[in-house]
């Protein structure tokens, strides 16, 4: 899904910090300012999320912000045992 310029290593830092977030607090956003959209599948490059979960994110509750982050840290991991 996503290419070379995703930054996994900033990914998966993120992905820890989320683990040790309380469920009530607001999550630190994927954003790692490499905003490149796919043009075939509608996810962005760098943080790989859909253009829809960009635009909610600010907006989102702490659960919502987890179900996105859930999501994520399925890829970041398979990403690991690829490598």
């Amino acid at each position: 899904m996503a290419s070379k310029l995703t930054p996994w290593p900033v990914l998966r830092a993120r992905w820890l910090q989320v683990q040790q977030t309380p469920h009530d607090q607001p999550l630190v956003s994927p954003c790692v300012s490499v905003c490149t959209m796919h043009d075939d599948i509608d996810v962005c490059q760098g943080c790989l999320r859909t253009i829809d979960e960009i635009a909610r994110w600010g907006m989102s509750t702490p659960a919502q912000q987890r179900v996105i982050w859930q999501r994520l840290g399925a890829c970041i991991q398979a990403h690991g045992e690829e490598a």
